[in-house]
């Protein structure tokens, strides 16, 4: 039987602790097993999205090829940021400070709604935190519903936050 691979983007962030530090261990994490991250975008900063906080964020994209099933590489990313001292998930649009945050934005093409995951993720359209670091790595990857590039939903993002290049990739 021949062994599916897939090609996963994620999407990474921290803004408690040693966050670039966070970064790069959660992206050696991944890269581990049945995982192979192909490309790490450079690490941004920028203010909080969604939620007030003291803390800026740190984050970056990376593009993984896995032979691991979505539900296999999800408990995966939870079990990194465990190991990286996150004990809870935000949940109900509830943000907060976090230490480390992987997030699948997408899972080859397909379209996923559970009640654990739902990819692509519904708000990469509405975050240029993700959208920059993504352009970067996957200029013209199309969202697999809203049928545009990465380039082309970075054009059309209304977020106005102020997103800083801090380290190259």
């Amino acid at each position: 039987m021949e062994i599916k691979e897939s090609i996963v983007y994620l999407g990474l962030g921290a803004n408690l602790g040693n966050c670039i530090e966070n970064l790069e261990k959660a992206i050696d994490l991944l890269h581990s097993g049945q995982n192979t991250v192909l490309i790490s975008s450079s690490i941004y900063e920028s203010e909080a999205w969604g939620f007030q906080s003291d803390n800026v964020f740190y984050n970056c994209c990376v593009k993984l090829s896995t032979t691991l099933s979505l539900e296999s590489l999800l408990k995966s990313t939870q079990e990194i940021e465990l190991a990286l001292g996150r004990t809870e998930k935000s949940n109900n649009l509830k943000y907060s400070d976090r230490l480390i945050d992987i997030d699948v934005l997408f899972y080859d093409s397909d379209i996923i709604h559970n009640e654990h995951l739902v990819v692509p993720h519904p708000r990469i359209q509405e975050r240029n935190f993700v959208l920059i670091p993504l352009a970067e790595i996957a200029p013209n990857y199309i969202h697999p519903i809203l049928k545009l590039t990465v380039s082309q939903l970075l054009i059309n993002s209304k977020d106005n936050n102020h997103i800083k290049g801090v380290k190259k990739s």
